[in-house]
């Protein structure tokens, strides 16, 4: 992986539509509570992402953030921000996706959008949690990811312990360096 911010656009295809990934990436000593956090601050962040860029400024159907760190092969984490948008809007989207991202280095998370995430999680647990399919996922992944199969009993308690600050400290020790901005774009742009 390389080190620094970085910006590539492609230029592809004639339809009149571009995606734009923003990722951020690096090598980090496996923490599960900052695992836990930089999942949740990818949800919190899609909260937002979905007012400002779809809602407020009418630029994307869909949005969408994810945070991930995993043990193996190699202690590491991961963030993408994506979306789909207007070759003509694309630039101005990104600038606000990032906006967005450096209010939550800054400041944190609302509580409100917070309490959100912890709802959805409360529902979706409550839903998945009678599927045999999510006991063997979780199981599966316990022992790929060689973290303790019980982890999942708790899960619910560690995101209701989450505070505003756990997501801002992981934002700020992660999501500040190492940025990749990709851009796809129609090759008929300028």
């Amino acid at each position: 992986m390389k080190n620094g911010d970085i910006k590539k656009v492609v230029k592809k295809g004639e339809d009149p539509k571009s995606t734009v990934n923003i990722m951020m990436y690096g090598e980090t000593e496996y923490n599960s509570d900052e695992a836990q956090a930089i999942k949740a601050l990818g949800e919190v962040l899609t909260i937002k992402l979905i007012e400002e860029l779809r809602e407020n400024e009418s630029g994307v159907y869909g949005v969408s953030a994810n945070g991930s760190m995993s043990k193996l092969p190699y202690a590491s984490y991961s963030f993408n921000i994506q979306f789909p948008c207007g070759p003509e809007n694309a630039e101005q989207l990104t600038a606000s996706a990032l906006r967005e991202l450096d209010k939550i280095i800054e400041n944190g998370p609302t509580t409100k959008d917070l309490d959100k995430f912890k709802a959805s999680q409360r529902v979706d647990f409550k839903e998945k949690s009678k599927e045999n399919n999510f006991w063997m996922n979780s199981l599966v992944n316990a022992y790929t990811s060689q973290k303790s199969p019980d982890q999942v009993l708790t899960y619910l308690e560690r995101v209701e312990n989450l505070t505003e600050k756990d997501l801002q400290n992981v934002a700020q020790k992660y999501l500040t360096q190492n940025r990749v901005i990709g851009m796809h774009m129609p090759e008929d742009i300028e």
